[in-house]
């Protein structure tokens, strides 16, 4: 009786933990990847010789962006079975995601030990050994986190009006907040914030508290990236679609809207919806005629691939797959059209800095060309998507974890400028008494102390006096946003803020001029 027990008890827990192998594998597929890794975590401790249970722990991992984790997990049962070629594509991507890139090189090459003939590899490893070339034209770049984001993930900002719209997944002062499954948080939703001067910084950037936006575009769940046309008039947005019958899945999907007396409203579906496939991410041009989107519909190289439809005779045509010059095995995403003559987006198929790096290709009426990486401070070793450039060339936003990794994303702010640094600007320091003073009163502001000083990063990077005359010579280190302190004979002291010239060819004697009457003077 009592071996007959024991055997009983062995086959009730062999078969309890079969079934809990099966509900793990189950989360897995349906993309539940922190509900998977759970089980799996527990079914390994159970079972620490178990040489599938590593692999599967590993690879929720990577798809977490919990890359340390993925890396410890890979690295506890090295070279079994089950060892695929993807797997160790994860494994590199992922310590490669932590910077240390010779270690990545390696992997890689076990790599092509497997598949020798793998040019995407191959091309990562030569990106890696040559990784300098991506830091060349760094001066040229100011890059900031803005004030609007949280210790929750904000991605995918647009430019709307006068303001700025974009995705958080913040918790709202509600009673009942909906979760998504995979990550326990709240559901992703559209905010707006009107965006004004810093009152210190006076050529940054600030941000009004955030409002809700456009609560009856989408279906309750995560709201997506969105993109507007024909003056904002117009916008196609990515929503969660039905509940599938079969599996009980929703997919991404398209929709447009018009706005009608300051108020939006979905005017219909895109037509190659599915309950097959997501659609999301999409980029129009401003006539509305030329679409891009990310996809994982059959039939593509692998992963997410970005999609070209035109709207011709009152209809959209079959998205065509933008072939293998922009798509690889992995993940293109994130696609963004500037211009009409250059195509942004996002990719951890090309080669670069680790993650999703931020591509651009130029584009001729249906014709791509070659790829080039954004480089760095645009790209890092972390995740780099959802880019938008203003239409001078000079100004844009783009999402990143790179703060804190995992799915806490981040809005960055940047400044573009096509000097050569360091640069030297000279000119005159005047004064007036008043506001409403005269050019013709204006008075050289001779002896004067002055502090140039980086916004971005709040320090002093030059200190100096003015001669007999005003004249002044500053020399600005780096690309960035500055503003000078001045401080008087009488210790009466000014601040302004100082914009370089964006060309070479813009460079003259610059004229700075303090209005006394708009400061206070600093008490001995």
């Amino acid at each position: 009786m009592i071996s007959c027990s024991q055997a009983w008890c062995q086959e009730t827990i062999f078969t309890l933990l079969k079934k809990k192998s099966r509900l793990a594998d189950e989360y897995y597929q349906h993309k539940n990847y922190q509900a998977a890794v759970s089980i799996y975590e527990k079914l390994y401790k159970r079972d620490p010789l178990s040489t599938t249970l590593p692999v599967k722990i590993a690879r929720s991992y990577y798809f977490l962006k919990e890359y340390k984790k993925a890396i410890s997990a890979f690295e506890s049962k090295r070279n079994h079975p089950d060892e695929t070629t993807e797997d160790l594509f994860y494994y590199a991507e992922s310590v490669s995601a932590t910077g240390d890139y010779k270690k990545a090189i390696s992997i890689y090459r076990e790599f092509l030990k497997k598949k020798p003939d793998d040019a995407i590899i191959t091309q990562k490893i030569w990106r890696l050994n040559n990784i300098q070339y991506l830091y060349e034209d760094s001066l040229h770049y100011a890059v900031r986190s803005i004030s609007l984001n949280t210790t929750n993930g904000e991605l995918c900002a647009v430019p709307y009006k006068n303001g700025l719209l974009y995705l958080s997944n913040r918790k709202e002062a509600q009673i009942v907040e909906k979760t998504d499954g995979q990550t326990g948080k709240p559901f992703y939703k559209s905010y707006y914030s009107v965006t004004v001067a810093d009152s210190i910084k006076q050529n940054i950037l600030a941000y009004k508290k955030a409002t809700l936006f456009g609560r009856n575009l989408y279906s309750g769940l995560h709201a997506g990236s969105m993109a507007f046309y024909q003056q904002q008039k117009k916008m196609i947005l990515t929503s969660t679609g039905q509940r599938t019958k079969e599996t009980g899945l929703r997919t991404l999907q398209l929709f447009f809207a018009t706005e009608q007396e300051g108020h939006w409203e979905i005017t219909h579906s895109f037509p190659f919806n599915s309950n097959a496939y997501s659609i999301s991410d999409p980029t129009i041009n401003e006539a509305g005629t030329v679409l891009y989107f990310s996809s994982d519909m059959k039939g593509g190289f692998g992963g997410k691939d970005i999609y070209r439809s035109y709207y011709q005779n009152n209809q959209w045509t079959r998205p065509e797959n933008l072939g293998d010059a922009i798509n690889t095995p992995y993940d293109e995403a994130y696609p963004f059209l500037y211009k009409d003559n250059t195509l942004y987006f996002s990719s951890n198929g090309h080669p670069g800095l680790g993650g999703l790096d931020i591509f651009k290709a130029p584009l001729q009426g249906k014709e791509l060309g070659e790829v080039v990486n954004a480089g760095y401070p645009i790209n890092t070793q972390a995740d780099e998507f959802g880019i938008t450039i203003d239409s001078l060339s000079t100004h844009g936003y783009f999402s990143s974890n790179r703060n804190k990794g995992g799915f806490d994303d981040d809005i960055f702010e940047f400044d573009i400028d096509l000097q050569t640094y360091p640069l030297e600007i000279s000119g005159w320091m005047k004064y007036k008494e008043f506001n409403w003073s005269e050019h013709s009163e204006l008075k050289v502001f001779a002896n004067a102390e002055f502090f140039l000083i980086d916004n971005l990063r709040d320090v002093i990077v030059q200190h100096g006096y003015t001669d007999d005359t005003g004249n002044f010579t500053w020399t600005i280190p780096y690309f960035s946003k500055y503003r000078i302190r001045v401080v008087g004979p009488e210790n009466d002291e000014h601040v302004v803020s100082l914009e370089i010239p964006t060309s070479r060819k813009m460079l003259s004697k610059h004229e700075v001029v303090i209005v006394k009457d708009a400061f206070k003077a600093i008490e001995n």
